[in-house]
């Protein structure tokens, strides 16, 4: 039996042949044409993750990519290099993910006697004709990022043991194949960052007997499920309570920003890190050194997915900004984190020093500066370390504007600077929206939802300074694939510029749609929004330009399981 790699360095690579169909030719740091699996081991690459789609002729989109004769071929290759091979299946003929578990077309008739039969079957099958090549992945997955079932609607959540029977089903004919010395098992979940999600799922599936299982797999995209030290808190709870391995099946970063990439602004913050090459491999080396520090070394490895897709004009999407290679076929700097070691990891090292939120102030109030930022560390910690300033003290400026304050991190001097935007007082007119605190309950608002799996809940929430009186939260949670929306009707009396504004607070992830939105007789006007669990958020969507008349305003969902908070909610006339 071929020794497992003490860290899996890897990558989801399924997407490989379509863009070498496509006329890809990858180069190496240097500009010289090098072969895919030379560059990967090159660079430390051990271990490569593949995707199987059921049928995929079924939907001309995928272009037949996937099939079991695609990864018989790329998994010769895999075993050629000597890397560890990990078979993911979806059970689906195309994408399955929280938003999108569809079961193959030939099941589609099936009750869910026969699904279980089918999937047993299936998974027994497709592994007994790898082994019979010499290819026996030596990881399978039961199922992709399965927080919401799989093969809906049979084995959709909330509906724990429907789901458990179909899973278990996989896990059958994994086992019947090859036992846990020679192929591992493990359950993918998506939301990395989040534990209560994957407590919830984790206790549920196991209460409805989920069968045993030898890995934890987790998706962690910093954009989207939580953050470092989410990560990491996250782990070390799943391997306390669980007592499994994890590993990093899933992740990336972006290299830039771009029109049609998958990185706005807003999900450049929440990551913390520049979209450029030296932010991508710092994101990566990161969620190495988290994952390498979990205890007892249970943070087996980390996979990127899709490392190897060149960007193509006009095509948008995940290979515009999120692969390893730019336009070129140039591989980037962040190849180098394949390098890493866990010999070689320092956990004390200085990650990143959070800059302090900006400040707003208006002309001649003084603004306090903070005494201290945050500085994430290489294993995922969170220290508080005291800043020098240049202006010490509170500071005040009389003409509006954006000033920049510097300073020092004390201990590693450091540089960090806070940015102060200074206003005068505006006009900005009273909240159009009737009953924008929720103090008659819903009464006076619009509410549509997608079923009685939306729960929509108010509550109290206190802020500062305590004790003032609390305000209203609106609190919208669906346990499946759900939509929701809220909205009001106001009539426009003055033509002008107008503002929707909201505080959000909650959870991302893969099919996650949350929009404030405005329609008017001639059309809408969205704005895309990206809550965190962190604290709210203010979003605005603005420069509404309104003539007399009606306009519908609110908020709108459609997510995958997920929550979201949202308080404070107006509709003003601006100028």
């Amino acid at each position: 039996m071929k020794k497992r790699p003490d860290f899996y360095k890897g990558m989801d690579i399924s997407f490989l042949p379509q863009y070498l169909d496509a006329g890809m030719r990858i180069k190496d740091l240097d500009g010289t044409e090098t072969e895919p699996f030379s560059l990967m081991e090159k660079y430390g690459v051990n271990a490569v993750r593949l995707r199987i789609w059921h049928t995929p002729e079924n939907v001309p989109e995928s272009g037949g990519y996937c099939s079991l004769a695609h990864t018989i071929a790329l998994a010769k290759e895999i075993k050629k290099h000597g890397m560890q091979f990990m078979l993911d299946f979806h059970y689906s003929d195309f994408w399955a993910d929280p938003g999108q578990q569809r079961k193959p077309k030939a099941w589609e008739g099936l009750d869910h006697e026969q699904l279980q039969d089918a999937v047993f079957q299936y998974t027994k099958d497709t592994l007994l004709g790898l082994q019979e090549e010499g290819l026996l992945p030596d990881i399978v997955q039961i199922g992709n990022e399965i927080r919401s079932g799989l093969l809906f609607p049979d084995g959709e959540l909330p509906d724990y043991e429907g789901m458990v029977r179909l899973v278990n089903a996989g896990v059958r004919g994994a086992r019947s194949v090859a036992d846990s010395s020679r192929m591992q098992v493990m359950i993918h979940l998506d939301q990395g960052g989040r534990y209560f999600y994957l407590k919830e799922w984790f206790d549920g599936a196991l209460r409805a007997g989920l069968m045993d299982f030898d890995l934890i797999g987790l998706s962690y995209y910093p954009f989207w499920h939580g953050t470092y030290t989410d990560l990491k808190e996250t782990m070390e709870r799943l391997v306390e309570e669980y007592r499994r391995p994890i590993m990093i099946v899933e992740s990336a970063y972006a290299w830039r920003k771009c029109e049609k990439g998958f990185i706005d602004e807003a999900q450049e913050r929440i990551a913390g890190f520049p979209a450029s090459p030296q932010g991508q491999r710092r994101v990566l080396e990161l969620v190495n050194g988290i994952t390498a520090s979990l205890p007892e070394r249970m943070g087996m490895g980390v996979f990127y997915w899709e490392p190897l897709c060149q960007p193509r004009e006009g095509s948008g999407g995940w290979d515009a900004n999120m692969g390893l290679l730019d336009e070129n076929g140039q591989v980037m700097e962040g190849i180098h984190a394949f390098s890493f070691t866990r010999e070689g990891f320092d956990p004390s090292a200085w990650a990143k020093v959070y800059e302090p939120q900006s400040l707003t102030v208006h002309t001649g109030t003084p603004a306090a500066l903070p005494e201290e930022v945050s500085v994430l560390l290489a294993d995922g910690s969170l220290l508080r370390k005291k800043v020098r300033w240049q202006e010490e003290g509170a500071v005040s400026f009389p003409q509006p504007g954006c000033y920049t304050v510097s300073g020092w991190v004390e201990e590693k001097e450091i540089p960090v600077s806070v940015t102060i935007q200074v206003t005068e007082r505006s006009f900005q007119g009273e909240n159009l929206l009737q009953d924008e605190g929720w103090e008659e309950g819903m009464v006076r608002w619009q509410t549509e939802s997608s079923g009685e799996h939306v729960a929509a809940q108010l509550c109290p929430e206190f802020e500062e300074p305590f004790p003032a009186p609390p305000v209203n939260v609106l609190r919208v949670e669906g346990n499946r694939n759900f939509t929701f929306r809220i909205s009001q009707q106001v009539r426009i009396e003055e033509a002008g510029i107008y503002c929707l504004q909201a505080q959000l607070q909650g959870t991302d992830t893969t099919g996650v749609n949350v929009s404030l939105f405005a329609e008017m007789e001639e059309g809408k006007k969205t704005l895309l929004i990206h809550p965190t669990e962190h604290g709210y958020t203010g979003f605005a969507l603005e420069d509404l330009r309104l003539e007399a008349g009606t306009v519908r305003v609110g908020v709108e969902i459609a997510a995958s399981p997920m929550y979201v908070l949202m308080k404070k909610i107006s509709f003003v006339r601006i100028s």
